[in-house]
């Protein structure tokens, strides 16, 4: 019954999708969020004439949205890749 179940279930294979899954929602959700917060406070800033404030938000949006289209990319090539 349970051990034949146990020797055709890869449950290392299992965690790994699970953790993996995990880290890349997390991470690629806090990395859209970072460039939406760096974005629009960048915007904010720079108008109220704030600039060493809105180019540190800059900076934060830009890596933010680099995180999102690096995993993107890298999604694409585990993709096609044989």
């Amino acid at each position: 019954g349970d051990a034949v179940i146990a020797s055709v279930v890869d449950w290392d294979a299992i965690l790994q999708v699970i953790w993996v899954s995990l880290a890349a929602g997390v991470g690629l959700t806090a990395a859209w969020g970072f460039a939406l917060l760096g974005s629009a406070r960048a915007v904010e800033f720079g108008r109220d004439g704030r600039l060493p404030v809105a180019v540190i938000y800059a900076v934060v949006g830009a890596a933010g949205f680099a995180a999102v289209v690096v995993a993107i990319v890298f999604g694409i090539v585990i993709l096609t890749s044989d």
